[in-house]
């Protein structure tokens, strides 16, 4: 086995680092941990890693993946422990394993959101994802499209609630064919609630999941 697949969380001021960025972060931290990485051939050689479903700037996460070529004789357990070393303080590898998934077959994803606001009222936000069609732009690489949110919106689930305080708990549709930010979800539910713009909203990436309908599957 060479390739590895990383677990790790991204927290804190984690959260402001880019996809490039974040990519740069990596190559130095192998670097300086000395870990015998793979590189591809030809005239500008690079090493061979690559994420799955990249975080948006902005968003904490206990669960992103990055796959990494390693020398075979480099254990799982010598990988988390030099990276740990050598990444910034709120990136943090917790496990490192062999491939299982691969990341096209990831179909949604699970998040936690936090708003802090007045106004809150547990029955109209119940009634925002009762609704069957909330129509939003949505940015793709051809420049904008009209989008029902809802037919993206696996579940949502109100964890708890007050007058100036909510957290809900969505899984959205992720992936390459398919896919809901979650700020478009917040965006969203500030213009049917009636609110300018929430006080604060704080949004943190749970869980990755494969497979469709009911027989969705953690991602691994």
């Amino acid at each position: 086995m060479s390739k590895r697949r990383l677990k790790f969380s991204k927290l804190g001021m984690g959260k402001y680092i880019s996809h490039l960025d974040l990519l740069r972060t990596f190559q130095r931290s192998i670097v300086r941990a000395e870990l015998p990485v793979k590189f591809t051939q030809g005239f500008n050689p690079h090493q061979i890693i690559s994420f799955a479903l990249p975080l948006p700037i902005g968003v904490t996460s206990e669960t992103e993946f990055v796959d990494i070529d390693f020398d075979e004789k480099c254990s799982n357990e010598t990988i988390i422990e030099r990276l740990n070393e050598n990444l910034p303080y709120d990136l943090k590898i917790v496990s490192a394993t062999e491939p299982k998934v691969h990341p096209k077959e990831i179909t949604y994803c699970q998040y936690v959101i936090k708003i802090l606001s007045e106004g809150l009222e547990e029955e109209k936000i119940k009634n925002f994802f009762r609704e069957k069609e909330i129509l939003a732009m949505k940015k793709t690489k051809k420049g904008e499209k009209e989008i029902n949110i809802m037919e993206m919106i696996k579940e949502a689930e109100i964890i708890s609630i007050s007058p100036d305080f909510a957290e809900l708990k969505l899984i959205l549709s992720a992936g390459e064919m398919n896919s809901l930010k979650p700020d478009i979800v917040t965006k969203s539910l500030e213009k049917y609630l009636g609110i300018d713009e929430f006080e604060s909203t704080q949004i943190h990436r749970t869980k990755i999941f494969y497979g469709e309908e009911e027989k969705i599957k953690e991602f691994c």
